[in-house]
């Protein structure tokens, strides 16, 4: 059984099917609904990754809900991959966490370097931009 306590930004490291079951909580969506973020999806299988980042509406918490809504949440290398393939294989981590205060270009700019960093816009990775 998974506990439905959130244990703080950097403990995230929920595949998609705990992220399901965790994300309507009320310790997790308080968390999540009031914070910016740059986070990391990565595929068990492949070991490919994609960095993503989080404001505006609901910020984090939703954007991980339409991850679990339509599983590829709006991405388009994630698009053409099978619902139960990333039910299956997909984790999801956060890397930094932002006050809501905080201007959203940095948090694109934070996104950016991630991306840098693990090489997410290459053969390793589902960014495609």
């Amino acid at each position: 059984m998974i506990k439905a306590e959130f244990s703080g930004y950097d403990n995230v490291n929920v595949s998609w099917r705990e992220l399901e079951s965790l994300i309507e909580t009320p310790a997790w969506k308080t968390a999540l609904e009031n914070q910016k973020a740059v986070y990391l999806i990565v595929d068990t299988k492949t070991g490919k990754k994609y960095v993503g980042s989080a404001y505006g509406d609901n910020m984090l918490l939703g954007r991980w809900r339409n991850y679990i809504a339509n599983r590829h949440g709006g991405n388009k290398l994630l698009k053409p991959l099978d619902f139960e393939y990333i039910k299956e294989n997909f984790k999801y981590s956060i890397l930094e966490i932002f006050k809501s205060s905080i201007d959203d270009e940095i948090i694109i700019n934070r996104e950016s370097f991630w991306k840098e960093v693990l090489l997410t816009r290459t053969d390793f990775g589902y960014n495609g931009n």
